[in-house]
């Protein structure tokens, strides 16, 4: 056991004496190597971090957005002759941060027979759809539920400019308000 040990003195010492001869006198390199490691990945804990928040934003604003728009929908039932025309410009009015092209709208309207209709599309949705005789879509004491979905970028924190081009994935963040008419 004796032996082993003192061979085991020897080779350090030997290794200490190489690395000396090396020009390496100690750790002071260990510090950068740990922290090229650790780096990157709490810079990913970071953004990722940074990212959720930004999208729990944006769906915070895009469920107030539709919550309003829902409200005055019933709060004007019956009285305007496109209620998704509103609905789109008073959303738009509200998210003036986010991408109008991003939005998917739908609007559930029930009439006074209690006849659901439902209309969706983008910035240009209409409820004066064509075959429906001018009759009005929505009816006091009815429910009028609008719905918004917003494709949202992942990416939208980090701006490459044109030197990178990096294509960043996508989620839907979806809103519903029902309300009825008054």
């Amino acid at each position: 056991m004796a032996n082993a040990w003192s061979l085991r003195k020897r080779v350090n010492s030997c290794g200490r004496r190489l690395m000396r001869a090396a020009g390496c006198k100690g750790e002071e390199g260990n510090s950068l190597v740990e922290l090229a490691i650790t780096l990157p990945l709490i810079f990913a804990v970071l953004m990722g971090t940074g990212s959720f928040a930004m999208a729990f934003y944006c769906l915070q604003e895009l469920g107030s957005a539709v919550s309003g728009a829902a409200q005055e929908l019933g709060a004007t039932a019956g009285t305007i002759a496109d209620p998704c025309a509103q609905v789109v410009t008073q959303i738009n009015a509200s998210l003036p941060n986010l991408s109008t092209g991003n939005l998917t709208y739908t609007v559930i309207t029930t009439d006074a027979a209690g006849t659901a209709t439902t209309y969706s599309g983008g910035t240009s949705l209409s409820c004066t759809a064509a075959g429906d005789g001018g009759a009005d879509p929505e009816a006091p004491n009815e429910p009028q539920t609008v719905t918004v979905s917003y494709k949202y970028p992942w990416g939208q924190m980090f701006t490459y400019g044109t030197v990178f081009t990096v294509k960043t994935p996508t989620s839907n963040l979806t809103a519903t308000s029902t309300t009825m008419g008054e």
